[in-house]
């Protein structure tokens, strides 16, 4: 049942996204991220685990670009079934396209998941108890087993619904940043 109901929810958000702007979700996206940069615990991070945003997704781009200027910006390298997180150059250069198109950091420093003080996490959909619904593979409920520190998911108002379904191995957000 859970499954369906995923399904069925990413099935609405991935319909609303495709009748949205792309130029409309990117400024749509730059209040966001400020209110990221305004949370006292992103602030006090000295290294922060970010994504580099999809089409669709609440743009991160320009908050990334930020960030290397004054901390430790680590971005989700995906090979197989597992995820880590390496070290972006200050100048983005070590990135590339590597699985499902996302831009990763090749030949940056793996970091282990204790470094890591502040968590962005890119959801399809959120709920305000943290419920979180990713695009289905587990890369991001796999690592929370790894990850202790704060997290934040954050989205637009149509990502944001009254109850995300969730099973057994779901993992909550901390916080949900939105519209």
């Amino acid at each position: 049942m859970k499954k369906t109901q995923k399904r069925e929810l990413r099935k609405y958000i991935k319909g609303c996204i495709a009748e949205s702007l792309p130029a409309e979700l990117e400024r749509r996206s730059a209040p966001l991220m400020e209110r990221v940069e305004q949370l006292e615990s992103y602030a006090e991070a000295s290294t922060v685990a970010l994504y580099w945003s999809l089409a669709g997704e609440v743009c991160t781009h320009d908050l990334v670009r930020r960030a290397v200027l004054s901390k430790r910006v680590v971005l989700p390298v995906v090979t197989g079934e597992v995820m880590h997180f390496a070290e972006v150059a200050p100048d983005l250069s070590n990135l590339s396209q590597g699985a499902f198109g996302v831009m990763e950091p090749r030949e940056g420093r793996v970091c282990d998941p204790s470094e890591i003080d502040f968590m962005l996490v890119p959801g399809m959909a959120f709920d305000r108890s943290g419920g979180r619904l990713g695009h289905g593979k587990g890369y991001y409920d796999r690592y929370f087993e790894l990850y202790k520190g704060v997290t934040a998911g954050v989205c637009f108002d149509f990502q944001m619904v009254d109850e995300v379904p969730c099973e057994p191995f779901d993992r909550h957000v901390d916080m949900v940043i939105c519209e």
